[in-house]
């Protein structure tokens, strides 16, 4: 069979304050469940975010460049048409070029030359770049030199007489905004026709999976303008922002448990504890102390003092009705004893006082029994207090000793004893005295000499059979006084609610009888 524990679910086999935290992670799970995604799409926004960064930058980086590139052919356009159609002399190419490009300060190194590449005019210490690379006449070209790197924009008059060159290098090109996403580390490049221009560099050296790039045309041109700067890792305050959902729910779960762990389990566990040691006797009911407990644990704990007080108040009253009790059974049992001691010295002094043998015969017969009686009653009131039964032994052994002492003068009576040590009740106690003393009588009367041996033998189930055996028994049943000794011991038998059996020889009877325990 199994035990209770066994059956139990195995969750109800955790420890109270683990059990409970489970509960309250899992009742809290569509919260860190909804935690969980808000972090994930916080996390999603926020690299939307930067995408979106690179992305705005890579655009207006591109339209800040065309327009500064836009400017700048129209002025270069404006210039070469007006000193192709005049005089062109270095001071009227000069003259030009200031009024072109007016009051705003240079952004190029600039450079007009004849159709002979014999330099006109020049502005700015940037070597020009061959005639034969520019382009054709009335038409405009922009170019990427990326060995300075440099944008280059050339125009040749129509007339094909005067070529202008503007080389846009890297400190004139960055004419970028400045924004704040850029003022970390980042790189600003163009690539024209397979070439590339790195306009800004990084400055410093950045790993590959921590670079974002983006890029926009730059205006109607042929150019592309890559911008690529440094992911910085999400601060102490985005990462607050994106963590603090699954700090709630988990401070949450923690937070009830700490509530539910002082409110309702420690004090409940120290007055179990409580219970335990006054119930097991190590220690006197006293109310633990719950400073920080539940109205209803204190209410509790309230109930089950009263109860503890009530209950010692009971087991007090108990305990003096039981010693109350026991003091009048044993003035029952003294009083018993003595009257037992007084019927038998007058049966006695009446038999010593008999006329006829036959009357001293009837007293001494009536004296064996009340004797057995006191036996057992004498045995029954010294071990009272115990109150384990009787030691059937020396109940049997004060019988013997009695019987061969009330024996006729005549009669040589031997008996032999053979018990084991075991307890009975005073129910069995006394029918089985009264069987022994009408057993051993009926084999005194049988003839002068008679052994008798008794036996007792313990058995299993606080069982032991009782034996009595006397050859002077097997001639009991030829005698008038049998049939009268016969229903003596089938009463006797009855009461030790047993079968009393005799041996085909007639000279051992035997019973089974209840026993208490062995000693």
């Amino acid at each position: 069979m199994k035990s209770q524990d066994s059956r139990r679910h195995p969750i109800a086999r955790l420890p109270t304050s683990l059990t409970t935290f489970v509960l309250l992670v899992l009742a809290f799970f569509p919260l860190g469940l909804f935690a969980i995604l808000e972090t994930l799409d916080r996390a999603d926004r926020a690299q939307e975010d930067r995408n979106a960064e690179v992305n705005i930058v890579a655009e207006i980086g591109a339209n800040h460049l065309a327009r500064t590139i836009m400017e700048n052919e129209q002025n270069l356009r404006s210039a070469v048409t007006r000193i192709a159609n005049g005089s062109a002399t270095p001071e009227t190419c000069r003259s030009i070029v200031s009024e072109t490009f007016g009051a705003e300060p240079l952004v190029a190194s600039l450079t007009i030359f004849d159709d002979s590449d014999q330099t006109v005019c020049s502005v700015g210490d940037a070597p020009p770049m061959p005639r034969s690379t520019t382009s054709v006449a009335g038409d405009t070209a922009i170019m990427i030199e990326a060995d300075r790197p440099a944008i280059v924009i050339a125009y040749t008059a129509v007339t094909g007489a005067q070529t202008g060159i503007m080389v846009l290098d890297r400190e004139s090109a960055a004419l970028l905004p400045q924004p704040g996403i850029l003022a970390r580390n980042y790189e600003i490049a163009l690539r024209h026709d397979g070439e590339k221009a790195v306009i800004r560099p990084w400055s410093e050296a950045v790993s590959g999976d921590r670079i974002l790039r983006a890029e926009h045309a730059v205006g109607a041109t042929d150019f592309v303008l890559l911008v690529s700067y440094e992911a910085i890792p999400p601060g102490p305050r985005e990462i607050f922002r994106i963590t603090l959902p699954i700090l709630m729910w988990l401070l949450a779960a923690v937070a009830s448990w700490i509530a539910i762990t002082f409110l309702l389990i420690r004090p409940l566990r120290k007055l179990r504890q409580t219970v335990i040691d006054h119930a097991e006797g190590t220690a006197p009911f006293k109310l633990p102390v719950f400073p920080a407990s539940a109205t209803e644990i204190q209410q509790l704990a309230k109930a089950f003092e009263a109860a503890f007080d009530k209950l010692q108040s009971h087991e007090e009253q108990l305990a003096a009705g039981l010693e109350e009790q026991t003091r009048l059974t044993r003035e029952v049992h003294h009083r018993v004893k003595n009257n037992l001691q007084v019927i038998a010295s007058l049966l006695s002094l009446h038999a010593r006082a008999a006329k006829s043998d036959d009357s001293a015969a009837a007293y001494a017969s009536i004296q064996r029994r009340v004797d057995a009686l006191a036996i057992v009653q004498r045995n029954l009131f010294a071990e009272l207090d115990k109150d384990t039964g009787l030691a059937f032994r020396p109940v049997v052994a004060e019988l013997a000793s009695g019987l061969q002492q009330s024996a006729p003068a005549d009669a040589r009576i031997a008996i032999t004893l053979d018990i084991d040590p075991i307890r009975v009740s005073q129910d069995i106690a006394a029918p089985a005295a009264f069987l022994i003393t009408e057993l051993v009588e009926l084999a005194m009367l049988c003839g002068d000499r008679a052994e008798i041996a008794i036996t007792v033998t313990a058995l299993p189930d606080r069982c032991a059979r009782l034996s009595i055996r006397s050859p002077a028994l097997a001639e009991a049943s030829a005698r008038d006084e049998f049939p009268r000794y016969r229903r003596v011991l089938t009463g006797m038998a009855r009461q030790l609610q047993a079968c009393l059996d005799e041996d085909d020889s007639g000279m051992m009877f035997t019973i089974v009888m209840q026993t208490l325990d062995t000693l």
